[in-house]
């Protein structure tokens, strides 16, 4: 039987999504290329998703259709975004990320990858601590699907 999680390790996830969410805007912020939060919220979501209809998107980001719309525009124009129209209903936009944005997020999580590397060149338990993550990684993402 499984036991159930307990307050300590739910208090310990907190701490390594705010210690991450730090690193990776960190990484987002050492690019040339400027973003917003909700852009960077966007990119990730899509690198994360595939292509989307702009309102799945803004229900993943947990944002308004106005506002995702802004920030999706903004994001064309930084050519790291398309906007197609879905085939089967013309209203529907659907939004993808373009080779621009793979090679812009595939240098966030270089510097990213060197930020974590850096912060664990610290720690003695460096190797344990990164297995751990990974694997709580890995069953994190096997219960989304």
């Amino acid at each position: 039987m499984i036991e159930p999680i307990s307050s300590d390790s739910t208090a310990a996830i907190f701490r390594l999504f705010t210690s991450m969410r730090r690193i990776v805007y960190s990484a987002f912020d050492m690019q040339t290329q400027k973003t917003t939060r909700t852009q960077q919220i966007i990119l990730m979501t899509l690198a994360d998703s595939g292509t989307l209809s702009m309102s799945e998107l803004a229900r993943k980001v947990n944002t308004s259709n106005e506002q995702a719309t802004r920030a999706v525009a903004q994001l064309v124009g930084k050519g790291f975004i398309n906007r197609i129209q879905n085939e089967n209903n013309r209203r529907i936009i659907n939004i993808s990320l373009t080779k621009a944005a793979d090679k812009y997020l595939n240098g966030v999580y270089r510097s990213a990858a060197e930020l974590i590397k850096t912060a664990l060149e610290r720690d003695e338990k460096a190797a344990q601590k990164a297995a751990a993550i990974n694997s709580l990684s890995q069953m994190l993402s096997d219960n989304r699907k």
